[in-house]
Formats: structure tokens, sequence, C-alpha cells
């Protein structure tokens, strides 16, 4: 073929590209690189050298999938054993996979599905207590909120197996502690003792609004962490006035007490 490019190239009266691409329906670049080859390039491409082949995610487990469908195992079993083997391919692709290979190579196999195949299962003995619900567990402060059963009778194994969950707990009850106390210089003497923790990224948040934690520990009249310099008359108006201006603020506020008065008139507030 690629002779016959670079001959119907050789009789064009004008050399031009695209004429190739029409005749032989090939890209631009592919025709270039025809009618410029030598005859030794062409001869060289009977026995090809350095060929590289395209990596793919597949292409260390596509075998072993085909392998193990033809001796009859099924897609659960398939899949746990490439987990085993060290094959980190996400779920939803070695699913893709298994089905594709499946379909094409044995149409009337059994096959499970999706999401329901894919669940890893562990033993009925064995207890499995998830990062985020420890993590919740520890940050439970509200003695009215019930804590997990499973936890609390494995935190202290847990505790002794991770000690950063130690770590972890003891230092946020102590941030509580100080937050929920009266003396605002103890949240300056624990950003000093763990400004070079794990805490450090914390500790400069702190730091940047240092002034409405304070504020929050020490005036009886704050309304909390968040508010920071904003105290709670400030926060019980906008729950039951809106954000109202001063003047209608004061019409409003005025109107529980005039209209007490046996002279009252809504006039009075215009």
């Amino acid at each position: 073929m690629i002779r016959d490019i670079q001959l119907f190239w050789e009789g064009l009266p004008k050399k031009k590209i695209s004429l190739v691409c029409r005749e032989y329906g090939i890209a631009r670049h592919t025709a270039e690189k025809y009618v410029s080859m030598t005859d030794d390039q062409i001869n060289g491409m009977d026995a090809p050298k350095d060929y590289k082949t395209r990596k793919r995610a597949g292409n260390g487990f596509v075998n072993i999938i085909y392998k193990m469908m033809a001796d009859g195992y099924d897609d659960e079993i398939i899949y746990q054993y490439l987990r085993k083997s060290g094959v980190s391919t996400s779920r939803n692709t070695l699913f893709d996979y298994m089905k594709a290979i499946s379909r094409e190579n044995f149409p009337d196999r059994k096959r499970m599905y999706g999401m329901r195949l894919m669940d890893e299962r562990y033993p009925d003995d064995v207890i499995v207590i998830r990062r985020n619900e420890l993590l919740r567990y520890i940050l439970t402060i509200d003695p009215k909120k019930e804590k997990d059963k499973v936890i609390s009778g494995n935190l202290e194994i847990i505790k002794k197996k991770f000690p950063m969950v130690t770590w972890v707990a003891d230092t946020f009850h102590e941030f509580h502690g100080i937050l929920m106390g009266d003396e605002p210089e103890e949240i300056d003497r624990y950003i000093e003792k763990y400004a070079d923790t794990e805490l450090s990224s914390f500790c400069n948040s702190l730091k940047k609004d240092i002034s409405s934690v304070r504020n929050a520990i020490s005036m009886d009249v704050s309304s909390g962490f968040v508010e920071g310099n904003n105290n709670k008359f400030k926060l019980i108006k906008r729950m039951v006035y809106g954000r109202s201006k001063i003047v209608n603020l004061t019409k409003k506020c005025k109107l529980a007490f005039l209209i007490k008065t046996k002279d009252f008139t809504l006039m009075d507030l215009i």
C-alpha cells in the first residue's frame, strides 16, 4: 500500500497531500510519512524492532481473569483473588474488565452484578470499627447522646494498638475544656504547646482570630467561638426581629409596652 501511495504521489501534477488523504482515506500526518519513506524503511517494516506495547490498566490481570473464567470460577472468587494478589485497580474498573471479557468470550456464562458483587465481606466473629465512627465517638461531648457500645467495649484495646487515638482524644478534650472555661490565657499555652505538632495548622487558625477566641472564653454574654465579638443580645435580636434597622427595631420594642396604655393608637408608631 505504501508503494502504491508513493506511485500515486509521483503521478500527481500538483503535489497536494490532501489528494493522497482523500484517495486512500488516511490522516494527513500518515500520508506525509508514507510519501517520504525510503525503500529501506519500507522493507524494515516486515521485521519491526523495538516494538512497544501500549500500557493499559488491565495488562497485569486481563489474562488472569480470562483463565479463571475459562476454568469456571465465578466473579466473586476472581475479584477476591485479584485483590489478594495485590491488584489495586478501582472496583468499577475491575468490574468493567470482567464484564467485557465475560461478554466477548463466554456469552453463556452466568455473571454477578456490580455493587452486590464487589463489597468486601468479613467473618461474623470479626468486629469492624471504621475510622470515621471512632472519630465521631471521640469528639462527642454531649452526655445526652448515646455513644457506640461496640467502640466503648474495645476503646482500650484500640488505644493500646494505636497511641494516636489517645493523643487525639486528649488534645481535643483539653481544647474543649479551655473553651468552656474562664481563663483566656490558657489558649495561649495550648497554642504554644501544640504549635509544632500535627495541630500546627489548627493553631495558626486560632492565632489569626485569637481575640474572638479569648472573648468566647472570658465573656459570660459571649455567644460562642463562631460568633466572636457578637454578644447574646445581638444574637437574640437577630432571631426574634430579623435584620431590622434601628428605627424599626425601636418601634417594635416600644410596641410591647405601648399597647398596655389607655391612649395608645397605631398612629403613634407612624
